[in-house]
């Protein structure tokens, strides 16, 4: 008998790549979204959608009807209802939520680590994680899941690479970072989130009732991102260095990052957001299908050949004005604050190794 899933979202990120090794385990993908954004990959005439908003229960359970399906993966839409909605609509069910925790010291947090509290939707998607967990354990389904990251390559809502690929594009090459772009964010291309995705579709016993964070193996730093990026398009770039509270034109790089920095006026947070996935690792397997290099060349890639309408909505999501006029004063100055730095008389450094370099055999006193 064929196998039916139900994809809850789908025209994101990670939704054709998730459909697409749906199919290839011999599944039946089915997809729920609002019908208002469709994606070539997994559009109507690839598979069968149903068109209704996910936020409301009502509206999901007159999409679903009564139908049942043998696994619903929900990337979108409000998780806590799903309890009630799928009670006897299916025996499994693959969540995808935020990772939001809190890592002093700049540890890499695991999936026990404290979560970050200290903004409402934050604590939504807690109150949602736990409600999950409650049906599992209620035996309503057999759960599983997963704690995404930000996200990059294709179909971004709000793709932070296109604020680098745009400036390289338009011949920009001297590109303003905070705190020397040295902040490590753990981040995933999206094939590999979709690949840890089907990995708890394959594992439904072993995954059961477990929480996973999802995140690339390696983990760069922000000047790396960019250099990566400049190398993709064959050109060399000079990233200039500015604090966190001046930086203005380099604050897209907040997206996403937090929730708080955009509406209090702060800058965006340079501290390092490090996740551990060795859980994932040792309990399924799991190992990057795409490595670093190859992920970003395809990101840039499919930006170059999908650019986001300049001033659209893509762009908009960024906070970023690509007002370069603007942003070429910002380095002016920045280089005037350099030219005053060396006019000040410094008695200088005289670096001195640790350790004795003797030419010749000397004898002990």
């Amino acid at each position: 008998m064929e196998k039916t899933a139900l994809v809850i979202g789908g025209t994101g990120p990670t939704g054709p790549p998730i459909i697409q090794g749906l199919r290839e385990r011999g599944y039946r993908p089915v997809m729920l979204h609002s019908g208002k954004h469709e994606v070539d990959e997994v559009g109507p005439d690839k598979l069968e959608h149903i068109h209704v908003d996910a936020h409301f229960a009502e509206t999901l359970a007159s999409g679903i009807g009564d139908r049942r399906f043998d696994v619903v993966i929900a990337t979108y839409g409000r998780l806590r209802l799903l309890p009630e909605v799928l009670k006897g609509r299916t025996t499994r069910l693959i969540t995808v939520g935020g990772t939001i925790y809190r890592t002093p010291l700049s540890q890499p947090a695991t999936e026990d680590s404290p979560r970050d509290l200290d903004h409402k939707i934050y604590r939504k998607i807690v109150e949602a994680e736990q409600d999950l967990l409650a049906a599992h354990n209620a035996g309503i389904f057999n759960l599983t899941h997963l704690r995404y990251p930000n996200l990059y390559g294709p179909r971004q809502l709000a793709p932070r690479e296109w604020s680098i690929i745009r400036r390289l594009r338009d011949g920009r090459r001297r590109l303003p970072v905070l705190d020397a772009g040295l902040t490590l964010e753990s981040r995933c291309y999206v094939d590999n989130a979709a690949h840890a995705v089907l990995l708890t579709v394959d594992h439904p016993d072993r995954s059961a009732g477990q929480m996973y964070s999802v995140v690339d193996e390696h983990t760069p730093s922000d000047a790396d991102r960019v250099r990566a990026m400049a190398a993709v398009l064959g050109v060399e770039v000079e990233l200039v260095n500015f604090p966190a509270s001046v930086g203005y034109p380099a604050w897209y790089w907040g997206i996403g990052r937090s929730l708080r920095w955009g509406q209090d006026g702060t800058p965006p947070p340079t501290e390092h957001l490090l996740i551990d996935m060795d859980k994932m690792k040792r309990e399924l397997g799991y190992r990057d299908l795409v490595d670093f290099p190859e992920a970003i060349e395809r990101t840039v890639n499919w930006y170059l050949a999908n650019p986001p309408e300049p001033g659209g909505e893509e762009e908009r999501q960024l906070s970023d004005p690509f007002d370069y006029a603007a942003e070429d004063e910002f380095l002016t100055a920045y280089d005037r604050f350099v030219e005053a730095c060396n006019t000040v008389p410094f008695a200088g450094i005289v670096y001195r190794h640790q350790y004795d370099h003797p030419k010749a055999p000397t004898s002990a006193s």
